[in-house]
This record gives structure tokens, sequence and C-alpha cells, in this order.
């Protein structure tokens, strides 16, 4: 039997009060590629990226390594910017590392609500969670 694994791995950590850093990495069988990228908490904002190829089929797939460099200023909260990404830097670098991008940028949300529910029960260890966690959702749209 012929089989085939995928894997995609976001983390994100917070290295200045505004600004959040994500790793993301995605590997299976024939591919193996890293992106960092450096985001404005407030407006989405990419403000750095950088990539990193471990396996690639063939001489051209490390070009796209600079194509990333269009993401810089890229909002992650306007309408279709996932759809912009695929564009810019799957269509004219590569499908891989749009796909980390956007996946990055879908746990935006995520990340600051855990980043802000950390805060929250260290101020109020008997925080009702499940009302704090309600209440941020209804609060950030």
């Amino acid at each position: 039997m012929i089989t085939f694994q995928r894997s995609q791995i976001v983390g994100a950590e917070f290295i200045e009060e505004h600004t959040i850093r994500f790793n993301g990495i995605q590997e299976d069988h024939i591919y193996g590629m890293e992106i960092s990228m450096e985001v404005c908490i407030a407006d989405g904002k990419i403000l750095k990226i950088d990539g990193n190829m471990k396996r690639y089929t063939n001489f051209v797939c490390p070009r796209a390594v600079a194509v990333l460099q269009t993401a810089v200023g890229l909002s992650l909260r306007e309408p279709g910017w996932d759809k912009q990404v695929m564009r810019e830097i799957g269509r004219k670098g590569c499908e891989h590392f749009a796909e980390i991008v956007i996946e990055c940028g879908r746990c935006l949300d995520q990340a600051v609500k855990s980043k802000d529910l950390h805060t929250a029960l260290a101020q109020n260890p008997d925080l009702n969670q499940e009302e704090f966690l309600a209440r941020w959702t209804l609060e950030s749209r």
C-alpha cells in the first residue's frame, strides 16, 4: 500500500507587547520547509518574513524564498488576504510557502486569545474561562 503524510505545525511567541512571531513548518515525504513571520497584533500586518527550504523537488524551488518578501506589509486582517497570499507567493513562488503563511495567519486571533486568557487568569485565578472566551469573541468582532 502506498501512503502519504503531510504535517503542518504552527507555533507562536509574543516577542514584544504588540508583536507576535509565527514559526510554521510543513513536512512530507518530498518537501520540507519552514517560515518565521513577525506580525503586528493590532493591524495584522506582516512586519518580517524569512523562509527556509530543507527538501524540494527541483533547482527552481529555492528561488521562492525571495518571493516571500512580497508578503511584508500585507494585513492578515484584510478581506481576501489569504487569496492574495496564494496569488503573490503561491503562484509566483511556492504554493507550499503560501500554505504555511496562510495557516500561520489563521492562527493570529487564536494566539492572541490564548495570550489574553493567560493574562486574565494571572490577574484573577477564579476567572470563569467560558464567560471570558465568549466575551472575548464578541468584543473582537
